[in-house]
């Protein structure tokens, strides 16, 4: 689905059914050398949809477990509180600087909006890369609208 009036953060988001509810699954990347807007995240974070995103938004805040705070990480905490969002980090670094006297830092974050189930997360350092990916693990509630009395044991093609 289109992520409207986006002219420095570039997005992609899907719209999946769990459990019978519509959930907008985003994944967002801005460039260092570009400037967060506030109205950019507002109609990326915004709306009655649940959320889930996850990535590097190369904004810091000592919320969710980076060393510092940047203005872009305090426009995005505050914007994500307009927006009744959920920001959190892992627990250990997502970025393996390649410059030996730089600091491990955590970049990869998870944002949620309207999430009942809870949310366990944290990063993969098994690659070789200089960001390390965010794994996310969550449970899809399930139900049944109508439950057969019993099962039907039979043959199918």
């Amino acid at each position: 689905m289109p992520v409207p009036c986006l002219t420095q953060l570039e997005a992609t988001a899907i719209q999946v059914i769990l459990a019978g509810k519509l959930v907008k699954v985003l994944e967002a990347y801005p460039s260092p050398s570009r400037q967060l807007i506030g109205a950019e995240l507002t109609a990326f974070l915004g709306g009655r949809l649940p959320v889930l995103t996850a990535g590097d938004l190369n904004a810091k805040h000592v919320d969710w477990n980076t060393r510092r705070k940047t203005r872009r990480g305090k426009l995005l905490r505050d914007n994500a509180d307009e927006n009744s969002c959920l920001i959190c980090g892992p627990d250990t670094p997502t970025t393996n600087p390649y410059n030996h006297s730089a600091t491990p830092d955590v970049l990869g974050i998870v944002i949620t909006k309207n999430r009942s189930s809870p949310l366990y997360m944290s990063s993969c350092s098994a690659l070789s890369t200089g960001h390390l990916p965010v794994l996310i693990e969550t449970a899809c509630l399930s139900s049944f609208l109508h439950v057969p009395d019993r099962p039907d044991f039979r043959r199918t093609d």
